[in-house]
C-alpha cells in the first residue's frame, strides 16, 4: 500500500541513498501506480539536474515524509523505463524504519513572498529559499518587519501552489530601495509543507542545470 507509512503516497518527494554516493538525490512519485506490489519512482536526479545511473538489481534506500516523521526503506531496482520521464520500477525490501532526511538544498529563485503579523502585511520576493528558510527582500512598514520578530510567510510557488506557515526573522539590513533584506528560518512546518518547497527548489535547480549555470 502507499499510505505514505509503509510506503510513500503519489506526488511524494524522495531522498535516495544509492550506493557509493555521499550526495543529495532525489526523486519523485509519479500518480499512477501499478498496484502489484512494485513501486514506481522517477530515476534520481543530483542537485544539478543529472540523473543517477543504478544497476537493475542493485538496492537504493528511499527517504520520504509520513505523519509520522520521517520513514525509510530499501527498494531494489528491478527494471529502468526510459518511456517519457525515466522512471525506476522497484521492489520494496524488508520493513520500514524511521528515516532521516539530508540536509537542505537551496536555490536562487524569485517567487512572490508575503509576510503578515495580524493586521500588518507586507510583500516581497524571495531571492533564495530552501525549506529551512528564505531570504528576500520585503517593505519595511513603520519599523516592521525586524530581527527576531515572529510572523507568518506565504510564498507562491507557481502553478496555483501557495505554502504558508510560521517563521522567524534572523537576519536584516536596509537596501537603498527602502525595502528590506532579510533572511527567515521557518518554524514547526509540516512536513508537507517542506515536501512542495523542496520540490520547487529542484525544480528550480534543474532549470539552472539547462541552462548551463550550474
Amino acid at each position: 500500500m502507499t499510505d505514505g507509512e509503509e510506503l510513500p503516497g503519489p506526488r511524494s518527494v524522495l531522498d535516495v541513498h544509492v550506493p557509493d554516493r555521499d550526495d543529495l538525490l532525489v526523486s519523485f512519485v509519479p500518480e499512477d501506480q501499478p498496484g502489484d506490489g512494485v513501486l514506481v519512482v522517477t530515476v534520481a536526479q543530483d542537485r544539478t539536474g543529472r540523473r543517477i545511473r543504478v544497476p537493475v538489481g542493485e538496492d537504493v534506500e528511499l527517504i520520504w515524509s509520513s505523519r509520522r516523521g520521517p520513514r525509510a526503506r530499501t527498494a531494489r531496482v528491478l527494471e529502468v523505463v526510459t518511456d517519457g520521464e525515466p522512471t525506476w520500477r522497484l521492489e520494496p525490501l524488508g520493513s520500514v524504519r524511521d528515516g532521516q532526511r539530508r540536509g537542505a538544498v537551496r536555490a536562487e529563485v524569485l517567487l512572490p513572498a508575503v509576510l503578515t503579523d495580524g493586521a500588518r502585511s507586507v510583500e516581497g520576493t524571495t531571492l533564495d529559499l530552501s525549506e529551512t528558510g528564505v531570504r528576500g527582500r520585503w517593505t519595511v512598514t513603520e519599523g516592521w518587519p525586524a530581527v527576531l520578530d515572529a510572523l507568518t510567510v506565504t510564498l507562491h510557488l507557481g502553478d496555483d501552489r501557495v505554502v504558508s506557515g510560521p517563521a522567524e526573522v534572523r537576519r536584516g539590513f536596509p537596501v537603498t530601495d527602502g525595502r528590506l533584506e532579510a533572511s527567515l528560518v521557518f518554524t514547526d512546518w509540516p512536513e508537507r509543507a517542506q515536501d512542495q518547497v523542496r520540490a520547487r527548489v529542484f525544480e528550480r535547480l534543474r532549470q539552472l542545470a539547462r541552462r548551463g549555470d550550474l
